[in-house]
């Protein structure tokens, strides 16, 4: 276990007062003392969470303020951390009962936080209770699943990406040995998938030879657009909107991270510097900031960097 304290204080009081007293006032002043005093920490608080046996290949947290952080990987086990606990003790983390027969590799949470969804490597999606940590259902697939998404207006629908070309829609009310609605498929695997936060009918995926895709749930089977322009046909790894739903930041073999507007093919940007690389593939992605104004990676093995750029 690590802690590391920020400028003018440990690591204790600085999260202690942001997570737990709070700031009161104007809204917009206290935002920006918030980023001024994230910002200034280089170091704000480091600390291990230990509590797998093998690689970590997913992690997420909860809605609404991440209280809690659901992690699984190789050793097939799906742990949840109270995070405020994680940091300030050696609190074990929950293994949650159900158990997948091979590496685990995406989690999704509801948004009530109530239920857990697990997919992996044994062509299953685990539905887990939080409270209780017991298995609520079991819905199998025909190949290993790489991607979670919960649909942000009903909790009982969700959307699974797969190694067998496929996109499914399920209702967690229906019977788990019924015929899911099938959005999407391709002869190549898609790595992830979202549903937009503001417009629910809308889905992005990732795709391993067809890359970034927007998906009409009325209209299965056809893509409404394909990023990239000319270079459409390209392998992603990961994709996520903001919070607006107006963007996505997708994850591109052997190519820079890239922002796309959901309406254009063509890049906003691209996250290229001369100065960075990385030593292994990136897993997955997403937006960070009270605003969504910097975007992370999240990679199986350690990143080389030599002067990375600031991500804004």
């Amino acid at each position: 276990m690590k802690r590391r304290g920020g400028r003018g204080g440990s690591m204790r009081s600085v999260v202690g007062f942001l997570s737990r007293r709070g700031v009161e006032g104007d809204p917009l002043l206290t935002q920006d003392f918030q980023r001024r005093r994230l910002r200034g920490c280089r170091n704000l608080y480091k600390k291990d969470l230990l509590g797998h046996f093998g690689c970590v290949n997913a992690i997420e947290f909860s809605n609404n303020g991440g209280q809690w952080l659901v992690s699984g990987g190789d050793d097939r086990r799906v742990l949840l951390w109270h995070m405020e606990e994680a940091i300030h003790s050696r609190v074990k983390p929950v293994q949650l009962k159900g158990e997948h027969h091979s590496n685990i590799f995406c989690l999704a949470f509801n948004s009530g936080n109530t239920k857990v969804f697990s997919g992996g490597n044994d062509e299953q999606v685990i539905l887990h209770d939080v409270e209780s940590t017991e298995t609520l259902d079991v819905f199998a697939h025909e190949d290993a699943v790489y991607g979670l998404s919960v649909s942000p207006v009903n909790d009982n629908i969700f959307a699974s990406s797969s190694d067998d070309g496929r996109v499914l829609i399920w209702d967690i009310r229906e019977s788990s040995h019924g015929e899911p609605f099938c959005l999407a498929h391709y002869p190549s695997a898609f790595h992830s998938v979202m549903f937009n936060p503001v417009e629910p009918r809308l889905l992005a995926t990732a795709n391993s030879k067809e890359g970034v895709g927007l998906w009409d749930i009325r209209k299965p089977q056809s893509s409404l657009l394909r990023y990239g322009g000319n270079l459409s046909l390209q392998s992603a790894m990961s994709v996520r909107f903001n919070s607006n739903g107006t963007q996505l930041l997708a994850l591109r073999r052997r190519l820079p991270p890239v922002l796309y507007d959901i309406h254009c093919r063509l890049p906003v940007f691209q996250f290229d510097n001369q100065g960075y690389f990385n030593s292994c593939t990136m897993k997955s992605c997403c937006f960070a900031g009270d605003r969504d104004q910097g975007s992370w990676r999240w990679a199986a093995e350690r990143k080389k960097k030599k002067n990375p750029p600031k991500l804004k």
